[in-house]
Formats: structure tokens, sequence, C-alpha cells
């Protein structure tokens, strides 16, 4: 076929599967809407965006069976597939000017379940402290601690155990102190077959100085632990936002809006009334409008959330003037505090001589195998340099590499985390490498990137794309770490029980040795985004920058609430999809509680 046909017959298909992914698929029921003239007028509460936050809450809120809730959700109702780009967004970052220059994909997804539909399924949260930095940035008396929010982990998460003989066969624990068993999104070990070679690399890490096993990967604790996957323990399909908080309800009080696009919020005083909206399964450019009873809930996400918010009045006052946009709220904290995690696709290793272990029960072949990973602080990845790391970060200036559009309040709520930050860079229970445990070699992830960016409207045209800034790597104890996290791999894979099978260094090189040198490679290769965004519409104190209050509501706004991954002032060491669960869960509390 040539390559025009093939590019016709490629836009024939994808046209059709968006075409068809616009309409409810033969599981689906009545409730999921196309057009705007489906859907009533008003509804107890509008939630705009049907990702892993929005129809968790969603789905809490219409369980008595008399709240009205109507979702809108940009994208359509199809299935899931794994960063498959037709069910995501296209957007782009910036250039990275201490990455060299290089622009980056900026994955989220735009589909009914967001991105729980086209995530990896690693299934992770953090640790204690981590969490417990929310609360302190949050200040006083507040719940969003560990034990605070361990309540919604184990609501918001059902675990299916391991098989036991594989369990036992490869140290696989678990408490199920850490889970419930109530809700219908899973997370599964699955029990595909291993070989030895697990239990040569299990072994080896577990020896690894300073490494700990904590009993279960929920316990919020650092160490070397097997996690599950977000999938279904039976059919072993991906278990996530719609599949868990939408399919199979089939209440009439629960509507859910597909392809419709918010571009704005409606007020009566500071009261948020309402939405306004375009729809894409419509031929005209008509605003739709739909108005709430009780509450408006924002859930479209770390990059869009800010976008309606700009564009309704709320926001940085000096971007709203230059857009010129009616200031409503000035709220400098809306685009800012950006963070995502950061890694290195890999540290690349071969064996000299293949690791082999006698294996009795390698498992059933049922689903995927279940896997490890190595989560660690910075004392235990670098024993000898973390002080030092930590003492040359806690003597910057904190202001000094954050972006020019950061206000004096967004420079205190700075210099607040730039404290938290300090005490992380010397605890060994704030994880900052994450590793997937496969080998040889493999990825190195760094889960706590002290860099803050930016996703800001582009001001000519603030109704186009978000303009995402990393930032990346602006703050050079991001690359401080990245370097003891090479060297930490380089310790694990040719020292200890793993020096016998004398493995090579393919990259960055065994002759690539002094800081400076390690440094220019990182700069390289690094990736600062694993599909984590957080931040941009932070719970902090006003006065710190902060966007939404202690029970998520927008500062200066009544009936107005957040609830997405934006409201994390800090990331934590883990995937981020187990969190925005169990913050969605809280959060439903927190709003069926005031509007009772």
């Amino acid at each position: 076929m040539s390559s025009v046909k093939a590019s016709i017959a490629l836009l024939c298909l994808t046209t059709f599967s968006n075409l068809v992914s616009a309409w409810p698929g033969p599981k689906s029921y009545v409730n999921i809407k196309t057009r705007s003239e489906q859907i009533a007028d008003e509804y107890d509460y509008i939630i705009v965006g049907g990702g892993t936050s929005g129809l968790t809450v969603g789905d809490r809120l219409t369980e008595d069976g008399k709240s009205t809730v109507l979702v809108l959700e940009h994208g359509f109702y199809g299935g899931p597939i794994t960063l498959d780009p037709t069910r995501m967004y296209n957007i782009t970052s910036v250039p990275q000017p201490h990455l060299n220059d290089r622009r980056f994909n900026v994955g989220i997804g735009n589909i009914v379940g967001g991105s729980s539909a086209v995530n990896g399924m690693v299934f992770l949260r953090g640790t204690r402290e981590e969490y417990d930095a929310w609360a302190e940035l949050g200040g006083p008396n507040s719940t969003w601690t560990w034990e605070g929010i361990l309540p919604y982990f184990k609501k918001g998460i059902t675990l299916a155990p391991p098989d036991p003989a594989q369990a036992k066969e490869f140290n696989i624990t678990y408490s199920m102190d850490y889970w419930g068993t109530t809700s219908k999104i899973f997370g599964s070990f699955g029990k595909g077959a291993m070989g030895g070679v697990m239990k040569v690399l299990y072994s080896a890490m577990k020896k690894m100085p300073g490494m700990t096993v904590p009993i279960d990967s929920g316990a919020g604790e650092t160490g070397l632990y097997w996690y599950p996957l977000s999938q279904d323990p039976n059919t072993y399909a991906r278990s996530y936002a719609r599949s868990g908080h939408w399919d199979g309800l089939n209440r009439t009080n629960y509507e859910l809006l597909v392809g419709a696009k918010v571009n704005g919020l409606l007020f009566d005083g500071d009261n948020a009334t309402g939405v306004t909206f375009l729809s894409r399964n419509e031929t005209n450019s008509t605003i739709h409008s739909v108005r709430a009873r009780k509450e408006v809930i924002l859930a479209a996400g770390a990059v869009h959330t800010p976008q309606i918010l700009i564009l309704s009045g709320i926001g940085p006052s000096a971007f709203l003037k230059e857009a010129d946009i009616p200031i409503k709220i000035d709220l400098p904290g809306v685009g800012h505090n950006f963070q995502d995690h950061s890694y290195i696709p890999s540290v690349g290793f071969q064996w000299g001589i293949v690791p082999t272990a006698n294996v009795s029960n390698p498992g059933s072949g049922s689903g995927a195998a279940p896997n490890l990973a190595t989560m660690i602080g910075m004392p235990v990845i670098s024993p000898d340099n973390f002080e030092a790391i930590a003492q040359r970060y806690a003597d910057q200036d904190p202001t000094q590499y954050l972006p020019s559009s950061y206000d004096e309040t967004l420079k205190e709520g700075f210099k607040a985390q730039h404290a938290v930050n300090t005490k992380f860079l010397r605890s060994k229970h704030v994880t900052f490498l994450e590793i997937m445990v496969r080998g040889p070699g493999g990825s190195v992830q760094n889960l706590h990137p002290m860099s803050r960016g930016t996703i800001l409207p582009d001001p000519k045209n603030p109704t186009s794309e978000m303009i995402v800034d990393y930032n990346a790597g602006a703050n050079p104890t991001d690359i401080d770490v990245m370097v003891e996290n090479i060297r930490f791999m380089r310790r694990f894979m040719t020292t200890g029980d793993l020096a016998q099978y004398e493995a090579k260094e393919t990259m960055p090189g065994a002759n690539v040795t002094t800081d400076e040198d390690l440094a220019e490679w990182a700069r390289q290769v690094i990736i600062p985004s694993v599909y984590h965004p957080i931040g941009t519409c932070a719970k902090v104190p006003r006065e710190h920058g902060g966007v939404v209050d202690e029970d998520l509501l927008v500062y200066g706004t009544k009936k107005l609430s957040i609830i997405d991954s934006s409201i994390h002032p800090l990331l934590v060491g883990a995937t981020t999809s187990m969190t925005v669960y169990a913050v969605a869960e809280k959060a439903a509390d927190i709003i069926k509680a005031r509007n009772s």
C-alpha cells in the first residue's frame, strides 16, 4: 500500500473509531448522553471531567438514589488501551532548556475513565511521611495525613491476594490491614509465571545496604516489595474508573454527557451555579449551559482544571489582564506549582552469565505476573553523598529556580515546600528512587523533583490547548539525585550477589564515571514526565499560593470545589492513580457532609 493510501486508510479508520466511540456501547445505558438537548437544565451536582476522580465522586454522590449528578466529559465512551493516542490529548510541552531544549509528550487520558483508562496499571501509593507533608503544608488541624487518607485507600481499593503457592515461592507478602474488600476498583497481583531470575534479583536487592522489606506495598513504607496492578482478579482486564464507578450502575440520577468541553463557570455573586460548554457531537458552535443546585465540582485534571478557572476569571491577575479576561478572583496559584515524576528510560546492562534458580511454583500463567519494585530514600540510594546533596539544597535560595511568573505568595509557598523537601532528602522513609525490578538494569525514576513548572493557556488564545512547561532540571538537585540513582543501579548490578553474573554496562557506559559526565548524559536522556501531573490548583493556604482550602473549596467562591490531582500540593513517591482514587473518596464524604 502506498504511503498516501495508508494515510487515507488510517484517517478513515481513526474517524470511524471516533464516531463509534462517541456512542454508547452495547453494555451502556440510556443515561449516557451525546447531545446537549438530551440533558436537563439543572442537577444537584455538576462534575466537570469523567475520569478517575470525577466518576468516583459521581458514584458516591448518587448512591442515595436521590441526588442528581451530571458528569461532563470531553472524551468519548470507548474501550481502554494503554497509551493509545486516540484516547489521549495531543499535547507537547514547550522546549526544556535544562534538558537540551527537548520537547515532551504530555500524556493524559481523553476518554470516559480518564487517565485510568490509558495508564500502565501500576498500582502504588506513597509513604506515611509524604502524605503527612500534605497536612504540614495545609496548616493546623489538617486531616490530610496518612491516617486521614488511609481509610479512603481501604474504601477505594479491593485487593485480590496473590496465589498462595506462588507467594510462598517468591516471598510475596501482603496485609489486608491496608486494603478494602468492597470497592469495584481492584488491585490484583496476577498469577503469571515467573522464572528463577526473579528469585535472584529479589535476594540481591534485599541484601543491598539499608534495604527494608515492608509486609505490604500499601503500608506507607519504603523498601523492596511486590505490588499489584489495577486489573480485575478474575478476567485480568483493566480495572479503572469507568468499570468501577460507572459500568453496571444504571442509576437514573447519574448521567454522563460525552464530547462536552467546558469553557466557563457560571456565578451568582460568589456562588457557583453552573457551567457553560461546547459539544463535540454537534456541528454548530453553540455555547450551552447547565446549572447546579448544590455544587459545581471540577475534576478535569491538573492540565485542564486551571484552564476552566482562568477562562472564568479565576487565576493570576497579571495573566488574566494579559489575556483580556475580566478578573473575578486573583488566585496566583492557578496553573502553578506544576510537578511530575521524571525518569531515565534505561540504565542498560547485559548479563555475562544469566542468573538461574530452582522454581517449584512459577505461577499458573493467568494474568500478568506479580511485579517487584524497589522504592527507596536518599540515605539508601546514596549513603555517602545524601547529606551533602541535602545540605546544598538547604543552602539554596528557595526562590532561585522558580519560573518568573511566581508571585510573592507562591514564593512563600515554595519556601514551605523547601523546608519539607530538605527533610525528605534526609529521610529513609521518603521514596526518591523507583526501580521496577526485572533486570538486567532498567529505568530509574526521580519521584521528588524540586523544579516547579507551569500549565497556563496561551494568553493570545486562551481557549486553545494549554501550554505545558515542566521547567525540568532547572533546580540542579534534580540532576544530583538522578546521578545518584544511576550509581545505585550500577552498585546493584555489579556488586554483592549479582557480581558473579558479570553484568556489562551498555548505557551510559562504564567509561562515563565522573559526576559531571553522568550529569551531562542524564540531561540528554531524562524524560520529565511519567504522566503524573499534579499540583496546579494546590491545597495550601491562600497566602502560600493555594487555590483550594482544606475542604477543597476554591478560595473566594462558594459551591465550587476541585477534587482531581491538581490539588495535590506535593508529589508522592508512587504512581498517582491510587492516590487520586483515595482523595476522591475523601472528597465525596466532605461534599456530602456539607450538602446534607
